[in-house]
This record gives C-alpha cells, sequence and structure tokens, in this order.
C-alpha cells in the first residue's frame, strides 16, 4: 500500500508560533514514516504560505524556504490541492490526502483554517469550524458547559470596548460577582498567554490593560484557592474515550507561559495521584465537555481541583494541544496505552473517518418531492 501524504500545517500568525513549531518538530520526528510521507507548509509570522524544507531543522537546524516559493490552496473541492507559486506563476500542484494543522491560538486554532479546509474538501485532523472556533472562546466554551452541566467557576465577560467606555461599571461587577483575588484572561488566547492573578483591587486595572494587549474580549475568573491543576486527553468522534489524568505541579504560582515552556522547575506527575471514583468523574466530564463543544479528534481537557473540598472545576478545553516532547497531551496517552507514534496515526485515521462521514451527508434535496 502506497504511503498516504501528510500536509502538517505549522508556524501561524498567533503568539504561540513557536511553541507550533516545537509540536510540529516533534510529530515530524515520531509520525510512522512506513505509512505516512511529510509535506510540510509553513505559515510566516506574516502569513504567508510557504513550502519548506525540514530536514536539517528536524534535527536542531532551521527552517530553510525560498523566498521566490509560496503555496496557496485551490478552494475547489473536486481539485483539493496545493499550489507552489514561483516568480507568481504555478510551478507545481501538490495533492495531499490529508492535513495536519499544529496551530497554536489565534489564525490556526480558532476555526479560522478549518473553515478553508472545509471548502477545499480535504480530510483535517482536528475540531471542525464550531468546535475550534467555541474552543478558543473561553467565554462561549464556559457558557456551553456551564449550561450543560459541568461545572465551571464563577466568571464574567467583557469586551475591551466595555472596558475603555465603562471602566468604573465593569470594575464594580468584577468586585461584585467575582471578587478579589481573581483571574484575568484574554478570552481568545492559549498557552496561559495575557493571564494576571490579582491578589488586590490596586492591580485590576494593570491586569485587564495588560489582556486587552492581546485580545477584543477580557474574561474574569474567581480564582480556586491552592488548587490541582489536572488535565486529561480525549481522543476520538462520536464515541472519544479519555486518558488516565496527569497533574500540573508548577513552580510558580500559577501555570502560566514562563512555567510552561521557557523555565524549568514544573513537575508533570502523569498519571496523577486520584482515587478511582475520582478519575472517573474527571474522565466523564472530559468526555462530556468535548461533546457539548462539538469537538473531534483530540482536545485536551483541563480542570481545578480545590484541595480543602475536593470540588471540581473545568477550567478549559484546548482542540489542538500541545505535541512537544513534554506535552502533556502526548504523555497522558502514553501512560494510558497509546505511544506517540500511534497516537498520531489515530488521529490522522480519525481524521478521514470523519472527512467520510460528511461526504455521506446529502447537500440537495433532489428526489426528495
Amino acid at each position: 500500500m502506497s504511503r498516504r501524504v501528510v500536509g502538517i500545517v505549522f508556524g501561524g500568525r498567533s503568539v504561540e508560533h513557536e511553541i507550533s513549531l516545537l509540536s510540529a518538530r516533534s510529530i515530524i520526528q515520531n509520525i510512522d514514516s512506513r505509512k505516512f510521507d511529510i509535506f510540510p507548509i509553513f505559515i510566516m509570522k506574516d502569513g504567508s504560505w510557504r513550502k519548506a524544507s525540514i530536514e536539517d531543522w528536524v534535527v536542531g537546524g532551521e527552517i530553510i524556504i525560498s523566498d521566490l516559493t509560496f503555496l496557496t490552496p485551490s478552494l475547489d473541492p473536486q481539485k483539493p490541492v496545493f499550489y507552489e507559486i514561483e516568480n507568481k506563476k504555478v510551478k507545481q500542484e501538490h495533492k495531499l490526502d490529508v492535513l495536519f494543522p499544529i496551530l497554536h491560538g489565534t489564525y490556526g486554532e480558532d476555526g479560522t483554517v478549518q473553515g478553508m479546509f472545509e471548502l477545499m474538501g480535504i480530510p483535517f485532523v482536528g475540531s471542525s469550524v464550531l468546535g475550534s472556533s467555541v474552543g478558543m472562546d473561553k467565554i462561549a466554551m464556559k457558557t456551553i458547559f456551564r449550561d450543560s452541566g459541568i461545572p465551571v467557576v464563577q466568571f464574567i465577560g467583557f469586551n475591551k470596548s466595555d472596558w475603555t467606555k465603562q471602566k468604573g461599571i465593569v470594575k464594580k461587577r468584577i468586585q461584585g460577582e467575582i471578587g478579589i483575588p481573581c483571574f484575568v484572561k484574554s478570552a481568545n488566547l492559549g498557552s496561559s498567554v495575557g493571564i494576571t492573578k490579582v491578589k488586590s483591587e490596586n492591580e485590576l486595572d494593570k491586569a485587564v490593560d495588560f489582556a486587552c494587549e492581546f485580545s477584543n474580549k477580557i474574561i474574569v475568573e474567581k480564582a480556586v484557592l491552592n488548587p490541582r491543576e489536572i488535565e486529561v486527553s480525549v481522543l476520538g468522534n462520536e464515541e472519544p474515550i479519555a486518558s488516565l489524568p496527569g497533574e500540573i505541579i508548577p513552580h510558580r504560582e500559577f501555570y502560566d507561559y514562563k512555567a510552561k515552556y521557557t523555565e524549568k522547575g514544573t513537575e508533570l506527575v502523569a498519571p496523577a495521584k486520584l482515587n478511582e471514583e475520582t478519575t472517573e468523574n474527571i474522565q466523564k466530564l472530559a468526555i462530556k465537555g468535548f461533546k457539548a463543544t462539538d469537538c473531534f479528534g483530540m482536545a485536551r481537557v483541563d480542570f481545578l481541583m480545590e484541595k480543602g473540598t475536593g470540588d471540581i472545576f473545568v477550567s478549559e478545553l484546548n482542540t489542538i494541544p500541545g505535541f512537544t516532547q513534554i506535552s502533556m497531551y502526548p504523555k497522558l496517552w502514553e501512560v494510558t496505552g497509546i505511544s506517540y507514534k500511534e497516537l498520531i496515526s489515530r488521529l490522522i485515521n480519525l481524521a478521514f473517518e470523519r472527512h467520510e462521514n460528511i461526504k455521506k451527508l446529502r447537500t440537495d434535496f433532489k428526489d426528495l418531492y
């Protein structure tokens, strides 16, 4: 059987561009080369799509691109190809079997490229437009969780314009409904970007101003005192499964960007030390949240567990979780019994499965009446 061609889409315009490169490198290093050929698609920070040479980069060098070599997709579902453009002319057509977007954050994890892939009519790993966009918007996500009976901490959301024009009203609402301490976050970024723990009222203005630098929507959440941070990986389409839970023990006060990626000291415990009943409860909540937000393929669901009471809250869901060598998503599947290499293969197969199910749907009313 001939190997299928997998387009690994990485980079992007997000502030999480560099994390995407680390995730993509790990996938390329671990993909089953007996089954799949790699076609690297590198989205630069300026948003241009390029064909990249990755041989040296994968073993520690740099991504090599030509200033003249651009890629552009065909949106004709009868011909889902990428055109390689050189000197403003089509140099070559590249027909791919499936796409594996490993784009963290905006312009990649938020449904934007997923919509383009849907128009192309090509299978792709991960959630649809709806699941991706909900997964990136913490306000929409937590609203759906809450309305689905999934426990979340008390929160409020507001727009940047509300803060600019009615700061006093917004502050009174935060102080009255949420209180101090609280967390102020950009509503549509991952990797703990644009997040501040506010411990006193005089820190609130600075925290919201900081979050507004990254997003036009802000969410403020009640702080859980002395929480355990638990994570679960979910895999599947209509019948997803959940991994064993893991626990993040940050060396900082909370699991921010530096603790995740740039500093040593954070401890990742997999599996987490939880009793059987708590483990099963967390796994069920992870699957419930996955289904409630219309996710497919993969997601990592994060929880907060209050040490004093044992109360469990779903913090957020990530539809394109980190795939680096230290990332919890693949680590949790490894301790559950699915290797990194097998995990990648399963995700690609799930992409084909979902694509075939979509193709079976009717798109017209012919012969119905």
